[in-house]
């Protein structure tokens, strides 16, 4: 966790899942939710990039619900949330999630060229 500009930020690179599956196999998966719950804004990055068990689903529904209402959340991810459904395998988890990212949120849809792929093909 960093500090900055008086917020205490947690950032993961790729997904919180990853942290929250090895909490639980410690037995400290409450610890770990109570933990990042006390951050400011939490960074979940490229949400979808890997396929989650239903455990891992169950855990994040229970990390975002722990935040929602109280914290912020930044979420990337290239799926839309017509597709979460699919990815999480179950729509009675990913309702619920979906439901509350996108309430009291500000959604920015971003699409175009990959910007890698441009500087690919002109460098």
């Amino acid at each position: 966790m960093n500090k900055t500009k008086g917020c205490l930020i947690a950032n993961f690179a790729t997904v919180p899942v990853e942290e929250l599956e090895l909490a639980e196999m410690k037995g400290e998966l409450k610890k770990k939710i109570s933990q990042l719950s006390k951050v400011d804004l939490l960074i979940i990055d490229e949400l979808g990039y890997l396929p989650m068990t239903r455990q891992a689903r169950y855990n994040l529904f229970q990390l975002i619900n722990s935040l929602y209402e109280y914290r912020s959340i930044i979420l990337t991810t290239n799926k839309d949330f017509t597709c979460w459904g699919e990815f999480f395998h179950d729509d009675n988890v990913a309702v619920p999630i979906i439901d509350r990212i996108i309430h009291h949120s500000h959604i920015f849809m971003l699409g175009g060229e990959s910007y890698r792929l441009k500087q690919k093909t002109t460098g």
